[in-house]
């Protein structure tokens, strides 16, 4: 009797063990074949080079008394794209804004990532919705590749306000956000290329209900930054971009990531090869994350960036979720890339590339005091590494592609 219950429960386990490896397969090949499918309409689009004033804000409690007062003064339109959407009492003030603000007759269009809202109170988008905000969803799963749908987010960050002020960045309106730990890189733009910011709300506002949210004019006067904005679809050529400034680079290269988990072997190659001919190389990812073993599946890549010659810093204040790579300490790259798998193959996301100007100073004050709050790590860091830690290493080794 016994040895029919043992044999019964291994015959169990083994059908759950192939059903597991059938769905886990099926998911890893829907993935990939809904972005062979998506790749005839993921051309990037390039935006013509502007001129702008740019601000940066760091934390919740410096970013959003600007931004709520700029939702504030507003009294034509407000079109917001932000990734993720929180609970908590940040969220509701953040929401009660934009309920007050379409009842005095402002148009407010308010978008939001359908992944990046699970945490959300889907009761809030009900109460936007009867104040008169128009709310959509980015991204909405769909038939026939289910999995690389659900996978595929817009990870944008775009507030446009009355044409005159813009937002992007790391932030997105939530209770995680307010907390003194949480440490980001977030723009406030006025300038010629708010109009840009606009045109690519639109655009994704169109795709996900086809109709598009009015465009106006072009209303804001120039500034000191010459840039260009770049939106990417699905990640496609994101990584091809970061090569190229990696090898235009002739002294150094600064990337400040939450995650550094550059599962591709070309970005790796080209950051050998700029070291290899004299470029210094500056690494800084955070050592707590704020997600699920990232920290852990930056270590192989953590590792052989330090075989390599690179340095490599782990900021320790708090959860940095800064974007940025700074060229020659002259030319930033910032926006909402990560360095990693879903920024490179999955996501929407969106980047500024910047000329030489004063703000590319502010930018490398920042850096330079981010870095002073961050402690370098040799290879001997991984040799004291805890049971768990490997443990995790192992896994997220092979989990990385979706986290």
């Amino acid at each position: 009797m016994f040895k029919k219950f043992i044999y019964t429960v291994l015959w169990a386990l083994g059908i759950l063990l192939v059903f597991f490896g059938l769905l886990l397969t099926w998911i890893h090949q829907d993935i990939r074949n809904g972005r062979e499918a998506a790749k005839e309409d993921s051309k990037p689009v390039v935006y013509p080079i502007r001129q702008s004033e740019f601000k940066l804000y760091t934390d919740w409690d410096t970013f959003y008394p600007r931004f709520a007062k700029d939702i504030e003064n507003a009294k034509e339109y407000v079109y917001i794209h932000f990734f993720s959407i929180g609970s908590g009492k940040a969220s509701r003030q953040y929401f009660d804004l934009l309920k007050r603000k379409a009842k005095e007759g402002v148009q407010v269009y308010y978008s939001v990532d359908r992944a990046g809202s699970l945490k959300g109170n889907r009761q809030w988008f009900k109460e936007l919705e009867k104040a008169g905000v128009h709310v959509t969803y980015s991204n909405e799963p769909h038939f026939p590749h289910i999995w690389y749908t659900i996978q595929h987010r817009n990870h944008r960050r775009i507030a446009i306000l009355d044409g005159k002020v813009a937002y992007t960045g790391g932030m997105n309106v939530g209770e995680k956000y307010t907390k003194s730990s949480w440490h980001d890189y977030q723009l406030r733009m006025t300038g010629e290329g708010i109009q840009d910011f606009e045109k690519q709300f639109c655009h994704d506002w169109k795709h996900n209900t086809g109709q598009s949210p009015p465009i106006h004019t072009a209303r804001a006067g120039s500034g000191t930054t010459s840039h260009y904005l770049k939106s990417y679809s699905s990640g496609y050529e994101v990584v091809d971009d970061l090569i190229e400034a990696f090898d235009a680079a002739e002294e150094d290269i600064i990337i400040a990531t939450p995650y550094f988990i550059p599962d591709n072997e070309r970005f790796m190659d080209s950051l050998k090869a700029a070291k290899k001919r004299g470029v210094e190389i500056t690494i800084m990812w955070p050592k707590h994350s704020d997600g699920l073993m990232l920290t852990q599946a930056a270590y192989p890549f953590v590792k052989e960036a330090l075989k390599n010659g690179m340095k490599v810093y782990q900021y320790e204040k708090g959860i940095f979720h800064g974007k940025l790579v700074m060229i020659d300490r002259k030319y930033p790259i910032i926006g909402t890339v990560n360095i990693d798998s879903r920024s490179f193959r999955l996501n929407d996301e969106m980047t500024l590339f910047m000329d030489e100007s004063p703000f590319s100073d502010i930018m490398m004050k920042q850096v330079e005091k981010d870095l002073d709050d961050s402690s370098r790590i040799t290879l001997d860091y991984f040799e004291k590494l805890s049971t768990k830690d490997k443990i995790l290493m192992k896994i997220a080794k092979y989990a990385h592609y979706y986290l």
